[in-house]
C-alpha cells in the first residue's frame, strides 16, 4: 500500500485501510507499538507477553532497572534459597 502523510496538528498521520489492519490483527482502538528499524517503522498490536528477550548480555540491567522501578524479584521455585554453591554459580 502507498500512501502519503497527512498533517495533523504539529505531528503527521497516515491512514491504514482495514484489509491491512486485519491480516495484521489490529482491531479498532486497539493499543499498538510504534517503533522504528532503520528507515523502516513498523507498527504491531500490544500482546500480553513482551516477545521473549534471548540477548542473555541485557538481562542483568532489565532486572536492575525492574527493581529500581518498584518491582520485586520473583521468588525461586525451591523456596527462593540457594546454596552457597548455587548462588556463587548464579552470580554474574
Amino acid at each position: 500500500m502507498q500512501t502519503n502523510l497527512k498533517k495533523i496538528g504539529n505531528s503527521f498521520g497516515v491512514i491504514l485501510n482495514k484489509k491491512m489492519l486485519d491480516q495484521a490483527g489490529i482491531i479498532r482502538n486497539a493499543d499498538i507499538i510504534i517503533e522504528t528499524q532503520g528507515n523502516t517503522i513498523i507498527i504491531s498490536p500490544v500482546t500480553k507477553r513482551r516477545p521473549l528477550n534471548r540477548d542473555l548480555s541485557t538481562w542483568r540491567k532489565q532486572i536492575n532497572a525492574a527493581i529500581k522501578h518498584g518491582q520485586k524479584p520473583e521468588k525461586s521455585v525451591w523456596g527462593n534459597k540457594l546454596t552457597e554453591n548455587e548462588e556463587k554459580e548464579w552470580t554474574w
